[in-house]
């Protein structure tokens, strides 16, 4: 009886210091879990998770240091929300005003490669959507052989750059005439380098060009309506 009592105590007090020891390896471990836990939260984008901070010690520095990297990541990832929602509508005004703009507007990089280019470019040079779609991403030089009419635009764009490096303000306009499927166009155009960042550094191309067609025509008809009118004023004061 001795002995079995004896065992008794002896296993229940092993079951009972077991029991001690999972408890405490829980309550110490607790902390660590809600860290990894929050950890493994922050690595799927979710900021808004925070650790309970139960003690002064270094678990508990540890776990305000989490919370505040937490908070600064959220803050973070935030602005940069509110930044990418001001660019896309920035980019969205910009895209509104060039499609309802009536002068054409291309877009080169630095290699001059046309990036992109309003309606209005698509209007007045007569092109078709797979058109301009061959035309991105080539050199001003190489257009003719999308549409031969362009190369004498694409010239101009390159040569018209090229004259311009090393200038104060290094922009320039030129016109030149076109011989399209429609007939002649008169085309004024103008460009200048897109500059970005604090140094002014070159980043690109822009030229904006407009179809003076009619208003030279207009222009030239009333010049020949004033010799007109001056031709008659002098033949009838002799008359």
């Amino acid at each position: 009886l001795y002995g079995i009592t004896l065992s008794l105590t002896l296993l229940l007090s092993v079951l009972a210091a077991l029991a001690a020891a999972i408890f405490l390896s829980e309550e110490f471990s607790a902390p660590l879990n809600a860290l990894a836990e929050g950890t493994r939260a922050v690595a799927q984008g979710d900021f808004s998770r925070r650790a309970l901070v139960a003690s002064r010690d270094e678990l508990g520095q540890l776990t305000e240091s989490f919370n505040s990297m937490t908070t600064q990541l959220e803050d973070a990832r935030d602005q940069a929300q509110r930044h990418q929602a001001e660019v896309n509508r920035a980019k969205a005004y910009l895209e509104s005003i060039l499609a309802h703009l009536s002068a054409g507007v291309l877009v080169f990089d630095d290699a001059l490669r046309l990036q992109s280019a309003n309606p209005s470019a698509h209007a007045i040079l007569g092109l078709e959507p797979l058109q301009i779609e061959a035309l991105l991403q080539l050199k001003t030089g190489e257009w003719d052989r999308v549409d031969p009419t362009l190369g004498a635009l694409g010239m101009a764009i390159e040569a018209g750059f090229n004259g311009a490096k090393g200038s104060a303000e290094a922009e320039w306009q030129s016109q030149i005439a076109r011989h399209a499927a429609g007939g002649e166009q008169q085309l004024l155009l103008r460009g200048k380098p897109i500059t970005q960042g604090p140094d002014k550094r070159e980043s690109g191309y822009v030229v904006v060009f407009d179809d003076v067609t009619h208003v030279l025509q207009a222009q030239r008809d009333a010049a020949w309506a004033e010799v007109a009118r001056r031709l008659a004023h002098e033949i009838k004061n002799p008359l």
